[in-house]
């Protein structure tokens, strides 16, 4: 991946005086309840933000590969299973063993609501007309006659028709929720078996709740809220409320990671509509649960798909290649951390986020022509190189389009009179204050530079604060300027706050300065290490064919023994050892080796 300065242009969208887009989908996102209630802040509008440099480029990328692949073909097992006629090429691979269509379908929801381009929108939709064809009288609705987990099947249609309605304003897709919710609930048994990951029917049940809370707030009907509370999963968050992570991994040693990531999601969706601070205060514990025992250096997380006791995650390092489930960890690691943000108003849960869209889902490769995606990333101290699954259509390429989508939802956030920087890379970021329209934009190179430029554009002066993110990464203070000039600013829940009335084409310039800091697995020993600058997690590269680069390197020293290349942005050279290189895990290629954890 690279990350390259950008400058800013006219957002595509109709325009106003100074610039103000002016969307005209203004239905988009009704809902019975309103869902930012509770929120401290709340995220821009997918159509609010405009992506610019490298998130930019993969987001278009994941919008020509996905709108590219044929309806028929996406269609082909559910009318097959239906009896109907069914044209089209077999999808192959795990297409039906882990039926992403229904993430396929939040997916073009998704960059519906980013592009505003209809194109996608009525993709979404011809795939859920045709696909509702295939739902039998009883609401019966897979792709097979047999699946494998229906229970988590279902959650993934479920959070595809909800977006379909919310995104793309389009009823049908709640008649078609109540269908397959009526076979769900007289189909589905209620064993909450705890960690169930492959029971019949009943595997990765705790995955449902989010989704059926969120259908409760956008149709007010009591039957989604009634539903969303069975399957809540009690056991295991009361265990991480009250810090009981012991006895969690004595009960299991499979806990699939993703699935369970993404259950306290669940913890978000049902304090928004319950309102009861334990699942808040749950939800807070969860995030530092992952922090300090669960996350790599990179934000990734989940060896083997597990969460794991910390010695054995440090054991796993040699044992495994499958570090982390990049797809999927990524796209619940991005809800989780939003709701954060926005449910508790602190900038300190949008660190975690940073680290996956710079080391996590946007350190992926591309996806090959036959729905090969990059599903694990591999930290193994002797050495690895990033390649795709070789099972098509599997799980993680419907997180993939959700996820990077997402990347609208993350950058900016506001308040009743602020606007929110949570993220620092080149993009530009729209929302109102009463009666004025204000756009930010932001030009920067971030990671590959530690300055970002946010202009300011409205029609006339505004009194309002800019907040800004300041990680906990930071080599020192940051610095502000406001028209070349410096300002004090005040600190808020982890903002930099600047207070102030703005005017059209008042620039701040941020400095946030890096250095380089040693992420270790136990802090008691030299190693496992890993090398970060910033939030950016660095491997070395060998020019020569050696397992173990351990020896060479001293990782207490890093600054004084490696020197800046001129051959890339964030790459260094080993003093007096050209074939030693430390440059962003990111920007490895397909194939190319590289050593992220060192281990002696």
């Amino acid at each position: 991946m690279t990350w390259k300065t950008v400058l800013v242009f006219a957002s595509l969208t109709i325009l106003l005086p100074f610039g103000i887009p002016y969307h005209a989908n203004a239905e988009v996102g009704k809902t019975a309840i309103d869902v930012y209630a509770k929120y401290r802040l709340k995220p821009l509008d997918y159509c609010d933000v405009k992506l610019h440099g490298d998130l930019k480029r993969q987001f278009n990328e994941i919008c020509d590969y996905y709108y590219k692949i044929p309806n028929d073909d996406l269609l082909k097992p559910y009318r097959q299973r239906a009896g109907l006629a069914a044209p089209g090429e077999d999808m192959g691979g795990q297409y039906v063993g882990h039926s992403p269509f229904g993430q396929f379908l939040a997916g073009y929801a998704r960059m519906y609501a980013a592009t505003q381009d209809e194109k996608y929108r009525n993709k979404a939709i011809t795939l859920m007309e045709e696909w509702a064809k295939t739902i039998e009288p009883d609401g019966f609705f897979f792709d097979t006659r047999s699946p494998r987990l229906s229970a988590y099947y279902y959650e993934k249609l479920l959070g595809g028709l909800l977006d379909i309605y919310f995104y793309c304003d389009d009823a049908n897709s709640l008649k078609y929720l109540d269908k397959i919710t009526t076979w769900e609930e007289k189909n589905i048994p209620r064993t909450r078996i705890y960690c169930d990951v492959i029971g019949q029917g009943t595997g990765e049940w705790y995955t449902q709740s989010e989704n059926l809370y969120r259908a409760y707030l956008y149709t007010g009907n009591d039957r989604y809220k009634k539903f969303a509370q069975v399957w809540e999963y009690t056991e295991f968050w009361n265990e991480i409320l009250d810090d009981k992570h012991e006895q969690m991994y004595k009960k299991n040693t499979w806990h699939h990671a993703y699935s369970h990531v993404n259950s306290f999601n669940g913890l978000a969706a049902a304090y928004i509509v319950k309102g009861e601070e334990k699942y808040l205060d749950t939800l807070k514990k969860a995030y530092r649960f992952m922090q300090e025992q669960q996350c790599w250096a990179t934000g990734g997380f989940g060896p083997n798909e597990n969460l794991p006791p910390r010695k054995q995650l440090i054991e796993t390092l040699k044992s495994t290649d499958k570090h982390f489930e990049t797809q999927c960890g990524s796209w619940a690691g991005f809800k989780m951390t939003k709701y954060l943000v926005g449910l508790t108003g602190d900038a300190k849960y949008a660190d975690w986020t940073e680290k996956l869209m710079i080391n996590g889902i946007g350190a992926s490769i591309p996806m090959s022509e036959k729905g090969n995606v990059f599903y694990y990333s591999s930290y193994k101290p002797s050495g690895a190189a990033k390649q795709n699954i070789k099972h098509a259509w599997v799980c993680c390429t419907g997180t993939r389009p959700q996820a990077v989508s997402d990347y609208h939802n993350l950058i900016y956030f506001h308040g009743d009179k602020s606007i929110c920087i949570a993220q620092y890379f080149a993009s530009e970021g729209s929302f109102k204050l009463g009666d004025v329209s204000v756009r930010i934009l932001q030009e920067t190179a971030f990671p590959e530079e530690d300055i970002t430029r946010l202009i300011v554009r409205l029609a006339k002066p505004a009194e309002f604060d800019i907040k800004f993110r300041l990680p906990q990464w930071l080599a020192a203070e940051a610095v502000a300027e406001v028209n070349g000039e410096c300002r004090d600013y005040s600190v808020d829940k982890n903002w930099g706050v600047l207070s102030g009335t703005w005017k059209n084409g008042d620039t701040i310039k941020l400095k946030l300065p890096m250095k380089f800091q040693i992420s270790r697995l136990d802090e008691t020993k030299k190693y496992p290490a890993a090398i970060l600058y910033g939030p950016v997690a660095l491997a070395v590269q060998l020019s020569e064919n050696k397992n173990n680069p351990t020896k060479e390197i001293d990782v207490d020293n890093i600054a004084k023994d490696f020197i800046p290349s001129t051959s890339a942005p964030l790459t260094w050279k080993m003093r007096g050892n050209d074939s030693v290189v430390l440059k962003p895990f990111y920007q490895y290629k397909k194939g190319e080796r590289y050593f992220l954890y060192l281990d002696d």
